[in-house]
């Protein structure tokens, strides 16, 4: 019997002004993880660059994916307006009074277009069935995290700022732990102590649907 193989699609989003994030070493670190893990043919990392809004629409629609993950940029929840520029991995929320926040993808000329958590809620409402984990490699990924949750098991999220370099071992330490076989909450608490190990500062959190069915934690391998 074949076992069922896994995507992960990681969606990149890198604006060509201001500060550039190592979004390509992110990919070749978590690849090199899946490569060395006992569940490695299960897996398959497809990456999508320079990711726009729909992109994320069709990326769904092409691949059903069992996680999708988000690395770019962002904006902090305080910022005025859609700036031509974001410069960390912040990643808002919705509208507030007259700021506007949210999770950051590119525009065609390479500046921010943000999506607002009500938008992505009802994407993956609509064609997220196979998403059982969302991962937001961002900051300030909480407004996304509880959007999202009405429609996937698990969101992992970034509470406050996170650097390239946390970014980095946080994704290898929790795909070691996924590909592995480990459950969700137990390669959660791998990304977590990949951090720790480095030294590294950051605050990743890990949200669960509510509600019966199946365990949300349960391991992706099926043994």
């Amino acid at each position: 019997m074949k076992c069922k193989e896994h995507v992960i699609l990681m969606f990149g989003a890198n604006a060509l002004h201001g500060q550039r994030l190592a979004l390509d070493q992110e990919a070749r670190a978590t690849q090199s993880e899946l490569d060395r893990a006992r569940y490695r043919d299960q897996f398959k990392l497809q990456t999508w660059w320079a990711a726009e809004p729909l992109d994320l629409l069709a990326g769904l629609r092409r691949f059903r994916p069992s996680i999708v993950h988000f690395s770019g940029h962002g904006i902090q929840p305080t910022a005025a307006a859609p700036p031509g520029r974001a410069v960390r991995r912040d990643s808002g929320s919705s509208e507030h009074g007259n700021h506007l926040v949210g999770l950051c993808f590119e525009r065609p000329n390479g500046d921010v277009e943000v999506v607002a958590p009500g938008a992505l809620r009802e994407t993956f409402r609509a064609v997220g069935a196979s998403v059982r984990l969302v991962v937001l490699n961002t900051c300030y990924g909480e407004p996304e995290a509880r959007a999202l949750r009405a429609h996937v098991d698990c969101v992992m999220w970034m509470r406050g700022t996170i650097q390239d370099d946390a970014a980095i071992h946080f994704a290898t330490g929790l795909y070691g732990g996924i590909a592995g076989g480990d459950s969700i909450a137990e390669a959660f608490a791998q990304g977590v102590a990949a951090l720790r190990l480095k030294g590294l500062a950051g605050r990743p959190q890990l949200m669960v649907r509510p509600g019966g069915g199946p365990d949300p934690l349960r391991p992706l391998i099926v043994r």
